[in-house]
């Protein structure tokens, strides 16, 4: 009785001081501000530090996929034996040779698996710990360790054991690293076409272009220069089958242009003088002199070259947050499978060592906590080359996460008119109206700024015609500028009516902050940057950045678009807020799993219910989780119903939207900004 109590004593210390050590190792402020810093690393947010080594990191994204393939092929094959050994060990033993139920025959398959399949597991996992990182790799080094060990006891000293502690954990430890190895292979596959992606914008990029003499375009033969010494102004030839070098407008000629890969468009469209080519189209047929006006970095197409790598290196603060608490959630978790382990020696049924083993095992394997941190970045990236697909770029997951969150769109008049129209009398009358119709299946409000000194009947006409809710018109710069900040104040509120300041932060709690409302603002580039600069949520329509008067660049928008393409607001907000639909559904089925799965593997539901987890079952549970997580997340490539519904709206005649669309009252607004100052709330015509 003495040495039953001495040796608990002694089990409560160890576990005590264990409990100690990795609240010291992994979560005091110096450990936890290494994290920080090494979190961007881990095997669920690969390294997309430095833009500049992109085309390193793509290049060597096919490779290590087909690296990963190997292994996970070796270690189900190798597993496979060893699941039907056990299966035939339990149910049929007569049916075997007695050589094969030798613990022996599984530890010859299994240690290549671990040491060679899962070497890369085991090298993440005691990387992570030298760095004071909680991972799932660590996780899964520690299971995978821990179950090896005994196994080899088993084998080395299994007579020495009792009777119910005799069985290995050998099947366990290749179901884990096979599984694990899977999931690898699935999200390096999602990687990759990313990277394919932005690698073909880089491809296409022609290196030099036919530069004709802009005075004497006939007398003077045509020359080939490089790309970075063609000019705004000067007159580029391109030809059927070619790519045009710089960004431009039509002199003379006509073609066939393709710019789906730069824009998302799902047809060739012609183009004739005064149309206004990317460079990178792609020319299908036809002949075209181009009028030069933006060259080299200043091209769309290097714009989004430069764009997405920054895009994909930046981390949100919701990225950083959800990081720090899966950190600790695996420390946690950690100390869980600790006690685990020690209340199962002290207290379990016989044989107790064996049922220590299982439950820590159970606990280290069955938890899934790295869905959490994986699902906000995957998310993004997925979404950001649905985006390209469809002519939408986001700058920063901060940005798509914002987008999410708007119920008022602002469409200043740049965004309206037509720039090419030589006589001024253009509109996008047509988009506005399948922006209007689309915001309003969005349950979003559409409101113009119009500054025009006049009043204008194109813009008034368009605006009843698209049924937008709100017309403000005959605006100075400085009266549209002070619109919008009241705008602002007014229809940016929390859930609980709290206006959000200046910098679009409100004074609240996070809580409240996650359930603001924004308004955006879309304008053209060439629109007021001083106005853009106001937005919270900031939308660029067209291709080129110009520089304001003091030579820099302008803040960088949320959300770029094509110049004529309005209704893309209305697809970026319906696709931010399926990317935070599929982002919420990991996290919540996360949480839940990881809950009732810790709960079950600790083994408390043994003396109710009489029965305990087989650890394989958790080790398949766990990685099958990180799969089903992935798969959620890969169908933000798809998006069928989406798709569906913008392909209807694009094909549908505008003369029936307009129907649609009054089915709601519409208030327009002619120069009331008086009525602004007296205390009249014209933003209240939107609620």
């Amino acid at each position: 009785m003495g040495i039953d109590i001495f040796l608990a004593i002694a089990d409560l210390v160890v576990a005590c001081a264990v409990t100690w050590l990795i609240i010291w190792y992994f979560l005091m402020p110096s450990a936890h501000a290494s994290d920080q810093d090494a979190g961007a690393g881990s095997p669920a947010n690969p390294p997309w530090r430095d833009p500049e080594d992109w085309g390193r990191w793509g290049a060597d994204l096919d490779s290590r996929s087909h690296r990963l393939l190997r292994p996970t092929i070796v270690s189900a094959l190798l597993t496979a034996p060893v699941l039907v050994l056990d299966l035939f060990d339990r149910f049929g033993p007569d049916l075997m040779p007695s050589w094969l139920t030798s613990p022996w025959v599984q530890a010859i398959l299994i240690t290549p698996v671990i040491f060679y399949c899962g070497r890369g597991i085991l090298v993440d996992g005691w990387k992570a710990m030298t760095e004071h990182r909680c991972s799932s790799d660590l996780l899964a080094m520690l299971a995978t360790s821990l179950a090896y060990l005994y196994s080899l006891v088993t084998c080395l000293a299994g007579s020495q054991l009792p009777e119910g502690s005799r069985s290995p954990y050998f099947d366990l430890i290749g179901v884990v690293i096979t599984l694990l190895l899977l999931a690898r292979v699935i999200g390096t596959r999602m990687e990759a076409s990313l990277v394919a992606s932005l690698n073909h914008l880089t491809e296409i990029r022609p290196a030099s272009g036919l530069v004709a003499d802009p005075e004497h375009p006939q007398s003077v033969p045509a020359q080939i220069l490089a790309r970075d010494r063609i000019r705004p102004g000067d007159l580029l030839l391109v030809r059927t089958g070619e790519r045009p070098a710089a960004d431009g407008v039509v002199e003379s000629g006509s073609a066939l242009v393709d710019d789906s890969e730069l824009t998302g468009g799902d047809r060739p469209r012609p183009c004739g003088p005064g149309d206004r080519i990317l460079a990178s189209s792609k020319i299908l047929e036809g002949r075209l002199s181009i009028r030069v006006d933006a060259v080299g970095d200043n091209t769309y197409a290097a714009r989004l070259a430069k764009i997405i790598p920054q895009a994909l290196v930046e981390r949100s603060p919701d990225m950083r947050r959800m990081d720090r608490i899966v950190h600790t959630a695996i420390a946690m978790i950690m100390i869980l499978a600790v006690w685990a382990f020690m209340l199962w020696l002290m207290l379990g049924p016989q044989p107790h060592l064996a049922h220590a083993v299982g439950n820590a095992v159970c606990v280290l394997t069955i938890a899934c906590p790295a869905v959490a941190a994986m699902t906000i970045p995957m998310a993004f990236r997925t979404s950001l080359e649905t985006g390209l697909a469809h002519g939408l770029l986001f700058t920063s997951p901060r940005a798509m996460n914002r987008l999410g969150r708007v119920r008022t769109l602002i469409l200043d008049d740049s965004s309206l008119l037509d720039p090419d129209d030589s006589e001024g009398q253009g509109v996008h009358t047509e988009s506005l109206t399948r922006t209007a119709t689309h915001l309003r299946a969005l349950r979003v409000s559409s409101l113009i700024l119009d500054g025009s000194r006049q009043p204008d009947d194109r813009i008034e006409r368009a605006a009843r015609q698209a049924g937008v809710d709100m017309l403000i018109t005959q605006l100075t710069p400085e009266r549209k500028r002070e619109c919008m900040d009241r705008l602002n104040h007014d229809l940016t509120r929390t859930s609980r009516g709290v206006p959000a300041d200046r910098t679009g932060q409100n004074a609240t709690s996070t809580r409240e902050r996650g359930r603001t409302s924004l308004v955006a603002l879309a304008a053209a580039t060439t629109a007021d940057h001083e106005l853009t600069d106001k937005a919270r949520v900031s939308i660029a329509l067209g291709p080129q950045f110009q520089a304001d008067a003091e030579g820099t660049d302008p803040m960088q928008p949320d959300l770029i678009l094509h110049q004529d393409d309005l209704d893309g607001t209305g697809r970026a907000i319906e696709l931010s807020r399926a990317t935070t639909q599929v982002i919420r559904q990991n996290l919540i089925w996360s949480t839940v799993y990881n809950i009732i799965a810790l709960v079950v593997a600790t083994g408390i539901c043994q003396p109710f219910l009489g029965w305990m987890l087989n650890p394989m079952i958790a080790a398949a549970a766990g990685a099958l989780s990180t799969i089903l997580a992935m798969l959620n997340i890969r169908r933000l490539h798809r998006l069928r119903h989406l798709r569906r519904r913008w392909l209807h709206l694009a094909l549908i005649d505008t003369d029936q939207l307009p129907t649609v669309a009054a089915r709601r009252p519409q208030v327009i607004v002619d120069s009331q900004w008086e009525s602004m100052q007296e205390g009249k709330d014209p933003a209240a015509a939107l609620h």
